[in-house]
């Protein structure tokens, strides 16, 4: 009995240091990110005034997240980055928006506009992938729940655990569930973070398109 203890706690602790393979919520499998790469800033490209990052440190994946964003001052979001893996060369991503939290709500359509679509090239897992869509305007003490999802139901990145609040001096962002394929999914899972950015301008309502042109001419 004590030298199979000894086996058990050795085993263990293999575990601990090199990962063991097991499986992600969409089924692939997972090992563990002890040595993966992290980033912890925002895209390459210019998206706005400022921006606020959740992390990227991701250690399981299925298709989206859903999160909560507030405002302290008046803002516009641009853009996104997410956290997608190279297992395709191309994703459809979909943004999705409601008034109120998307706490609870993930499974329930009534209430969610499509904000906008984009098609991207993913840049590996741990890594932000730049996402086109914005033009979501929040007044100060506003709140939206967003689900952000791959139409390809795979390779999107996050991290388990939550809830978790992510905050800056304009805005707050709260993680809450991954997601699996399709709108509204078809299952949710408890708690999952989101791994990206969230790029934003100060004031009225810009689209991410205009944003960029007024920029081009300065």
């Amino acid at each position: 009995m004590r030298k199979l203890r000894f086996f058990v706690l050795s085993l263990a602790l293999v575990g601990l240091i090199w990962g063991f393979a097991v499986a992600n919520d969409d089924g692939t499998e997972r090992y563990s990110t002890r040595y993966a790469a992290s980033y912890e800033g925002p895209g390459t490209d210019d998206t706005g005034d400022d921006f606020l990052t959740t992390l990227f440190a991701s250690d399981n994946q299925f298709a989206g997240n859903s999160f909560d964003v507030g405002a302290y001052t008046p803002l516009t979001i641009v853009g996104f980055d997410i956290n997608l893996d190279t297992g395709l060369p191309n994703h459809t991503i979909d943004v999705w928006t409601r008034d109120g939290t998307a706490d609870g709500f993930e499974m329930v359509a009534a209430g969610w506009t499509l904000m906008g679509s984009d098609v991207v090239v993913p840049a590996g897992a741990n890594l932000p992938t730049h996402v086109n869509v914005g033009g979501l305007y929040l007044d100060a003490g506003d709140t939206v729940g967003i689900i952000i999802t791959t139409q390809e139901n795979t390779d999107f990145r996050y991290t388990n655990g939550g809830p978790n609040i992510y905050t800056n001096s304009d805005m707050t962002i709260v993680t809450f569930r991954g997601l699996s394929g399709g709108f509204p999914p078809g299952s949710v899972f408890t708690y999952r973070t989101w791994n990206g950015t969230v790029h934003y301008v100060y004031g009225t309502a810009l689209n991410r398109q205009t944003w960029g042109s007024i920029k081009a001419t300065f």
